[in-house]
């Protein structure tokens, strides 16, 4: 006998729910921030032209833009590791048939942040993983 289809089994589409919203969720927001670096990028561009034009006069406005830049920066790029990891375990439906593996994985970068004292990388990490887990108590 055959196993049965995981998509008859309603608990099973309880669990995929909160899963494909939060990715879609973190689609938006790991697109959002990726158009936000690219825009703080250029602004940092010509704020260093402004700066040169300046005789090197505007540094604190450098400053200012660099760090701006660097924060938004970092935070795109923790998004956009999750998103990568999360459309490794997706199917052609949207679905996650392998959650449990692919919380582990989560799990996995946030042990190794919080070990590594990068407790803002943790508490990302961690935001995502209840948004994705939510009705999900085994996870």
């Amino acid at each position: 006998m055959s196993d049965p289809d995981p998509f008859s089994n309603s608990s099973y589409l309880e669990i995929q729910k909160p899963i494909v919203k939060g990715f879609q969720e973190l689609k938006k927001v790991t697109e959002e921030l990726g158009s936000r670096t690219r825009q703080l990028g250029w602004k940092q561009r010509n704020v260093l032209i402004d700066h040169v034009y300046s005789d090197y006069q505007k540094h604190h406005q450098l400053e200012f833009a660099r760090k701006e830049w660097e924060e938004v920066s970092w935070e795109y790029k923790v998004h956009l590791i999750l998103y990568e990891l999360m459309r490794e375990y997706r199917d052609i439906y949207g679905y996650f048939p392998e959650y449990v593996e692919m919380f582990s994985q989560i799990d996995g970068i946030i042990d190794l942040a919080g070990k590594q004292d990068e407790f803002e990388i943790a508490q990302i990490l961690l935001k995502w993983k209840k948004k994705l887990s939510q009705k999900n108590d085994c996870i």
